[in-house]
């Protein structure tokens, strides 16, 4: 049955159904959210099968609440539940003129089997006759989508008793009604790819498209931000250009000066919806407030995979008690999501896209967003230097440490991460000379370097030197330069290395930055010694302690000093770089440096273990373990128990040996460390065999063989073959 109400407003008749409408034909990857679901439907639970149970999706728009809702509700009816039917009405809550509780009532009653000549003449006596006719029915089920104001809800409720149900449909949390509320999230990577598939399956079973070019429907996914809406616009998109590829819609969208509005394609869904996903987010922000609506666009600003408080307070000048009520309502509506605690939130990328386009349009937002912007720049490269001055334990070098520990300098730098990646990049300020984007690139190193985010060093490092070079800032081109070239030196390629450490050399030079030689010629040391070339390596790291020392920079000279030794260790003058090491370390322990001092005495030990006196060696690298341990310096200690590995094989305590090795091993396997993996099981190998345990051993050796074949490492590969059958 079916029931209509005309509005003298002209709003669209709504209808109530005792059949829902048809399940959506393609739907996929939504199982947590129906169980969860049918858990609260169930007649047998919430309270008792008398009790009535209201429950509410909320979710983005464009994020299918309305098809998990008719998915879940004719799941329901497939159980044998809801006997006394199930109604339906659309309160096209977002539309320009909302259907009205007194108009979806009419509807309710009519599909109730109440004819028109019965109806009671005022609204008050109408929602009590639908209550009435509840009451006398077995079970029904109740859904109410695309709901805008509790208003449109409320009169609609059931009364006391009969066991119905109620579902809604909102983008807005329905906090001020008795609801149990579930929020919907966009899909998977998986379930974007599968929803695709079949919608391109069902309209030509023939067309593989999504299995012939898995890399571009991913690409294609993430532009759509796993929104099922999106999602089924590229796909009706497809269909439309059935010979062409996926890789040339995804070619598109990335050149979309307005990807929001570039998802749209002709026609309505199944349920006479427009396939457009701008006018979905217009709409809600339309809604806003004037100052709900600045703080949207400038959250669209900031910077990585998430937004926390700090970040939202200095984009927008607000004080936190002024911006939290702002950031719930935000949530409440679905524009954002919090994350546990309240500290923290996250926009989803088409939505944090919209509000920079927004932000843009408006001519009266660009000066804001602008200030905005610079005012974040400022407060993350305050928090970046007492952070990095933490992490390399001078706290007292910064001139204001922002942070206790080194602890909580690295929990704020892990979660800020991917936004102070993203801002490395960013080109506001060049044209008033160095941007604060340029310094916060060259201050994450110590930080990229403790995590082994080689590659995002590298990146932006070469961002930092790019951005150098277009304001024409010769020293901070030589650090970026510099920067660059450590990264591609832990990368492994020191050749790349090398030329980046000269060219940095170069610009010191020509700037007169002496600081900057001193540094640019120990890393030139340092990338020869690992090509192997030992003798020019040692005249590179001489010049630059003698450059040091000169100046006064007591941390660069010793630094300098270690890695002189180093060399002198690999070119066999173990006797020289044992004196350097031991008067580098009597430097470090009197000023208290003991990341200095692990240095110094791991050199120490490497030298020691070359000369022969195991003991001594061992005392040193112990004494490092220790020091690393106090410092949270784990991959340091993986290298070191791996060199202890050695020298205990060495004195013949091979069970000793083995356990180190095997430390080593776990700690490079967390690290994600192949080659460290390789050696830690070329070290195993030794020592199975002393053991007699060939078969492991054999197997280990293989193990490492195949991992430093992904390196070419072709010394430590001899050294492998020469060592063992």
């Amino acid at each position: 049955m079916t029931g209509k109400s005309e509005s003298p407003r002209a709003a669209p008749s709504p209808t109530a159904l005792s059949a829902l409408p048809a399940a959506p034909a393609v739907f996929t990857g939504r199982e947590d959210e129906m169980a969860e679901l049918l858990g609260a439907l169930d007649p047998g639970v919430g309270g008792g099968s008398e009790s009535v149970v209201i429950s509410a999706v909320a979710g983005l728009g464009g994020v299918g609440k309305t098809a998990l809702a008719l998915c879940v509700a004719h799941a329901a009816r497939g159980r044998g539940w809801f006997s006394g039917g199930a109604l339906f009405v659309d309160l096209r809550g977002y539309d320009e003129v909302p259907v009205t509780a007194d108009q979806a009532v009419l509807a309710l009653l009519r599909a109730l089997g109440v004819g028109d000549a019965d109806l009671p003449p005022t609204a008050d006596e109408q929602y009590a006759r639908y209550r009435g006719e509840l009451s006398s029915r077995d079970p029904v089920l109740i859904v109410l989508d695309n709901a805008s104001d509790p208003a449109q809800i409320a009169p609609l409720l059931p009364g006391e008793g009969g066991g119905h149900r109620v579902l809604v449909t909102s983008r807005e949390v329905q906090d001020s009604l008795p609801v149990r509320q579930f929020r919907v999230d966009g899909l998977s990577p998986d379930a974007s790819r599968d929803l695709i598939d079949r919608s391109l399956r069902r309209y030509d079973p023939g067309d593989r498209r999504v299995a012939d070019e898995p890399e571009a429907v991913r690409q294609l996914a993430e532009l759509c931000g796993h929104l099922p809406l999106a999602l089924l616009i590229v796909s009706a998109l497809l269909r439309r250009r059935r010979l062409r590829p996926v890789s040339t819609l995804v070619e598109e969208l990335r050149a979309a000066e307005d990807r929001v509005r570039a998802l749209r394609a002709k026609g309505v869904d199944q349920y006479g919806k427009e396939l457009s996903l701008r006018p979905v987010f217009d709409v809600m922000y339309a809604r806003m407030e004037p100052e709900l609506a600045r703080v949207f666009r400038l959250l669209g600003q900031a910077p990585g995979d998430s937004i926390g408080l700090g970040v939202a307070v200095a984009l927008t000048s607000l004080e936190r008690e002024r911006l939290e009520p702002l950031l719930d309502e935000l949530a409440a509506v679905s524009l954002l999501a919090p994350f546990p605690g309240g500290e923290r939130w996250v926009m989803h990328d088409l939505v944090r896209l919209y509000a920079q386009l927004v932000a843009v349009e408006d001519p009266g937002a660009q000066e804001e967003v602008a200030e905005g912007r610079k005012r974040l720049l400022e407060a993350y490269l305050q928090l970046l230097v007492s952070a990095k001055a933490r992490v390399e334990g001078i706290p007292e070098e910064a001139s204001q440490d922002h942070f206790n520990t080194r602890e909580l300098a690295l929990n704020w730098l892990d979660s800020e991460r991917t936004g102070l990646l993203e801002i490395a990049h960013w080109t506001d300020g060049e044209d008033k000379g160095r941007p604060g984007s340029l310094l916060i690139a060259l201050y994450l190193d110590s930080y990229l370097l403790l995590r082994r985010a080689f590659d995002d060093w590298a990146t932006v490092a070469k961002a930092a030197y790019e951005s150098a070079c277009r304001v024409h800032d010769s020293w901070a081109e030589a650090r970026a330069s510099g920067a660059h070239g450590v990264a591609l030196f832990h990368l492994r390629r020191f050749e790349e290395a090398e030329t980046a450490q000269r060219r940095a050399l170069r610009l010191s030079e020509d700037s007169g930055d002496t600081e900057g030689e001193a540094i640019a010629w120990d890393r030139i040391g340092v990338a020869l010694g690992a090509l192997r070339r030992y003798d020019d390596a040692m005249a590179a790291h001489y010049r630059s302690l003698r450059m040091a020392a000169r100046i006064g920079l007591l941390r660069q000279t010793t630094r300098a000093r270690i890695n002189f030794g180093a060399a002198l260790t690999e070119a066999g003058s173990t006797e020289t770089a044992r004196a350097i090491f031991e008067e580098t370390l009597a430097i470090h322990v009197e000023l208290g440096d003991e990341r200095g001092e692990a240095a110094a005495h791991d050199g120490l030990g490497v030298t020691l273990l070359r000369q022969g006196r195991h003991e001594e060696a061992v005392t040193a690298f112990v004494r490092v373990l220790g020091l690393c341990a106090e410092s949270g310096d784990w991959y340091h200690r993986a290298n070191v128990w791996n060199r202890l590995g050695r020298t205990w094989n060495e004195l013949g305590l091979h069970d000793e040996a083995l356990g180190a090795h095997t430390r080593a091993l776990n700690w490079f396997a967390f690290f994600r460390d192949r080659l460290g993996e390789a050696l830690a099981r070329a070290g195993m190998s030794t020592v199975l065999l002393q053991l007699d345990r060939t078969e492991e051993a054999l197997s280990a050796r293989r193990q490492a063989l195949d991992l430093l074949q992904e390196f070419g490492d072709e010394p430590h590969i001899a050294a492998i073959l020469d060592a063992q059958p």
